[in-house]
């Protein structure tokens, strides 16, 4: 065998080595992304009976006549209804109370497909009538946004309050919701995929 075809071998031997190298490298790479996020998934509604898990809360518990729920296709949530601002204005929904162990995240994560309507993203903490919101607009196709905790605007029943009298306290945080409050009448429809934290 000559120099050449003794270089030409060699040199095909080692990379042939490094992309085996890089192969299982590669592998291991993506399984600890996919174990990342499934660390991070909050709700992607596979499981048995998601509805279990969710309520409503529309202006009609303040005299309002806005109409507004959930249901699931396609293992998505699908927020809903009809807002109507002759009394009230708004239609939400809001997980049970449960500990989603976001002390140590900064927000929440949210794959969904709007009508063009602006939604509210938010969070209640345990034992609190207090509400965190935040706004997140909706256009053509499937989006995703992010929504740091620091963020969202401290209320309760709409009228704004001090963060610094009322902290958000993370580790606290019981309830996730969605709320369109955008003071325009007519139907509203909000897929959500996914809800993650980060």
């Amino acid at each position: 065998m000559n120099y050449l075809s003794t270089s030409f071998s060699h040199g095909y031997l080692l990379i042939t080595f490094f992309c085996l190298a890089c192969v299982p490298y590669s592998l291991a790479i993506k399984k600890m992304k996919k174990q990342k996020e499934m660390e991070n998934l909050i709700y992607d509604f596979t499981e048995d009976n998601p509805a279990t898990n969710w309520i409503t809360v529309n202006d009609n518990v303040m005299g309002g006549r806005s109409e507004g729920g959930f249901s699931f296709k396609k293992k998505r949530l699908i927020f809903s209804g009809n807002t109507n601002t002759n009394g009230g204005g708004f239609s939400s929904i809001r997980t049970n109370p449960s500990d989603f162990s976001l002390g140590d995240k900064e927000g929440l994560h949210i794959r969904y497909k709007g009508d063009g309507r602006t939604y509210k993203l938010g969070v209640r903490m345990e034992g609190k009538s207090v509400s965190y919101r935040s706004n997140f607009t909706t256009g053509n196709g499937w989006q995703e946004v992010r929504i740091p905790f620091d963020e969202m605007d401290v209320s309760w029943r709409g009228r704004p309050l001090s963060k610094d009298e009322h902290p958000l306290i993370k580790s606290k945080i019981r309830s996730i919701e969605f709320m369109i409050y955008d003071k325009q009448d007519g139907p509203f429809t909000l897929q959500v995929d996914w809800i993650k934290s980060y």
